[in-house]
């Protein structure tokens, strides 16, 4: 099994990020503009991109970690988990912990959503630090490897 695993620090507390995580306000502010559902344990979220995307079963949702399940959505996406664990640090800074786990496999299409969660997590600091994200469609545009193959 595959893992994508990111960390990034921002300069706020704890129940401000869980907040962002935790309320289709705060989705729709740094992952995509389109979002619906149940965000609380035991819900269902819906994000959308251009009218497809992710379900997500809400698993875990206490004030340090959020875990999220796909339900449906893309086949490599089916089952993974989305993971938000959140820990303060000496610094004043809360350190969010990311992993999307357990991918069938490394492929262009895991290393193409690696690099969109890393923007996606720097549209979470944006947001979280300044109020304002860059959440899909007005987020960082990298390549897609499926149109770079139907090319």
């Amino acid at each position: 099994m595959a893992n994508i695993t990111h960390k990034i620090a921002v300069s706020v507390n704890p129940q401000t990020i869980i907040a962002a995580l935790t309320t289709l306000d705060g989705l729709n502010s740094w992952w995509t503009m389109d979002t619906s559902g149940d965000p609380k344990q035991g819900g269902t979220i819906e994000f959308r991109f251009n009218g497809q995307g992710p379900d997500m079963a809400v698993e875990v949702s206490t004030p340090m970690e959020i875990i999220w399940r796909c339900i449906s959505g893309p086949e490599d996406w089916l089952n993974t988990t989305i993971e938000f664990r959140l820990k303060s640090e000496e610094d004043g800074k809360t350190a969010i912990y990311f992993t999307h786990r357990n991918w069938a496999e490394e492929s262009s299409f895991h290393y193409h959503c690696s690099m969109k969660w890393a923007s996606f997590l720097l549209s979470l600091k944006e947001y979280l630090e300044l109020g304002v994200g860059r959440p899909f469609p007005d987020d960082i545009q990298i390549e897609d490897p499926v149109i770079r193959k139907a090319s």
